[in-house]
Parts: structure tokens; C-alpha cells; sequence
């Protein structure tokens, strides 16, 4: 999705960009702390999940799946450091606000209160938009804006009370700029980025962080299962660009979470889009139109 800026014209900037992803972590910080994980048994929230494990973090991991919860939880368990660290799992929908009231209720005692909150369920079904069904536009937005909403609200008042606590959510690159054949996962996205943008503002006055991810594409499970969906130009688009392992992502989000920054942008292309996107204002539309003109072109020679 970002090899759109791939041969940058600025090399030296491009090396600016990615000069972080260079540097050794240290994710020690996260020790005795308590985090709560949604979309914690897979992808990238498993990632960080066991990297925080392994640094003496508190888990509760929440998901719909009991059976990939389970799995997750014993693969966390393997990398415990202290017998202090507590790990849970919690079935339950993002989209279920109700149900999430009910199955996270105690974890709003100030006793078992998250110190960090992770929003990293989200789905993405690409498409042409005239073949995109209207279901699919609702279940997007559900899961990956309303699922995020309905996390921050219920732990809210709790961290509000308490005076701090971090919210991280997961926009995405398609949240900066939004792609050929993801017109209801970028909605979706930018959504997220407007409520976590908004949301920052109102709670940093009250000791309360919030830090908005936008990964690349990432190796994981759910981008495996929508690459069936991609249509032809996506998939030209996207060229031979390689996505980042779940675990580098997770690496970089978590240190950047602890040095308290607003905003995460993982790998250098990435760095670079955004950077675009974000400062360059209308010319990165001629790029994106001039590279889906390429695309249809090699299409109709295959017609």
C-alpha cells in the first residue's frame, strides 16, 4: 500500500524518516504494569502481547474467538518473567457495548484498571465500491471505529477518576490517505483517527495519554485473508512491496507508546507516505492518480 513513494525523489529525507527503526528498544518500562489488549490473540495484538509478557507487563487479552484466546494465552504464559505478572482472557465484541459492560466490568476497579488500553481489533475487506455490499461498510465501521469508541467509553470515567492511563488506537496508513479498493476499511480508519485526534486533545489535560497507530501493511492473518478480496489495481499498486513482521510493528508501537508521542508511523516507506500525505497537501493526489491510470492500463492488456 505505500509503494506509491517507494524510489523517493528526497533520499536523504527518506533516511530521516526511517533513521528510528535503526535504534535498539527497551521495553523494561513496561514492567508491573497492567494493559488490556483488543484483538489480543492474533496479528499485531498478539505481537505486542507477547513482547509486553516478556517484559513483565499484566495481560488481559480480549477477542471474540475462546479457542484462539486460549491459544494465545498459553503462548504468554511460555514468556512470563515474574510470578507476580497476571494474564487473562476475555471473550467478547468490540461491537457489543452491552457485552462489553457485562465481561470487562471488573477490570474498571481501580484494583485490576488497565494502566494501558490497546484498540487493536480491526477487520479490512477490500473491494471495488460498487461491488462492496452495504453490510460490509457496517461491519467495517463496527469493528474498527464503534468497537474502538466503545473500549474508550467503558474505561474512561475509571481513568478519568484515577488521573491517568494511555489509550492507544489503531488507525492505519488507509486513515492518511486513503487507497484504491479500501473505501470502507479508509473510512473506517479515518474515523478512528478523527475521534483518537479529538480525543487527545480533551484528556492530556487530565494526565491521560492517547497515541493513534498507523501501521503499513503487516503480515498477519487478516491480511492474508483480504488479499483474496484486492482488486487488480490494488494489487499493482501495492507492486512487490513487502509487509512489515507483526512483531517489528508491535516493537515500535510499544516504545513509541512509552516515549509518550502522539502519533506512530512503522517503517520508513510508511514514514515517508506519511510524511506526503501530511505535508504536501493536494500533489499527493496526482501520484495516486498517475499510479491507478498505470494500473488499469496493465489491466486492459490482459483484457
Amino acid at each position: 500500500m505505500v509503494m506509491l513513494l517507494a524510489a523517493p525523489p528526497n533520499f536523504a529525507l527518506a533516511v530521516v524518516l526511517g533513521i528510528a527503526d535503526l535504534v535498539a528498544t527497551d521495553l523494561t518500562g513496561y514492567a508491573n504494569k497492567k494493559v488490556l489488549i483488543t484483538g489480543g490473540s492474533s496479528g499485531i495484538g498478539l505481537a505486542m502481547a507477547k513482547l509486553l509478557a516478556s517484559n513483565g507487563a499484566s495481560l488481559v487479552l480480549v477477542a471474540r474467538n475462546l479457542a484462539n484466546l486460549s491459544a494465545a494465552l498459553e503462548d504468554i504464559e511460555a514468556l512470563r518473567v515474574s510470578p507476580q505478572q497476571m494474564f487473562d482472557i476475555v471473550s467478547a465484541d468490540v461491537t457489543d457495548h452491552q457485552q462489553l459492560a457485562h465481561n470487562l466490568r471488573s477490570y474498571t476497579d481501580q484494583s485490576k484498571l488497565p494502566d494501558y488500553v490497546i484498540n487493536a481489533a480491526g477487520v479490512a475487506r477490500p473491494g471495488y465500491v460498487e461491488e462492496i455490499p452495504l453490510n460490509v461498510f457496517e461491519w467495517t465501521m463496527d469493528i474498527n471505529y464503534h468497537g474502538t469508541v466503545n473500549v474508550v467509553k467503558h474505561f474512561l470515567n475509571s481513568f478519568i477518576a484515577r488521573g491517568s492511563g494511555v489509550f492507544v488506537n489503531f488507525s492505519s496508513m488507509a486513515g492518511v490517505v486513503g487507497m484504491f479498493g479500501y473505501t470502507a476499511y479508509a473510512g473506517s480508519k479515518f474515523a478512528v483517527r478523527g475521534f483518537s485526534d479529538a480525543l487527545r486533545s480533551e484528556l492530556k489535560p487530565k494526565g491521560i495519554q492517547v497515541t493513534i497507530v498507523y501501521p503499513p501493511d503487516t503480515d498477519t492473518p487478516q491480511l492474508a485473508w483480504e488479499d483474496q478480496f484486492k482488486p487488480f489495481e490494488t494489487r499493482v499498486i501495492a507492486g512487490s512491496d513487502k509487509p512489515l513482521p507483526a512483531d517489528q510493528v508491535a516493537q515500535d508501537v510499544l516504545l513509541k507508546v512509552l516515549k509518550k508521542k502522539n502519533f506512530v508511523v512503522t517503517g520508513a516507506e510508511a514514514k515517508l507516505l506519511h510524511w506526503a500525505a501530511t505535508h504536501l497537501g493536494g500533489l499527493v493526489y496526482p501520484i495516486l492518480d498517475t499510479l491507478v491510470s498505470s494500473a488499469q492500463k496493465k489491466k486492459s492488456k490482459l483484457n
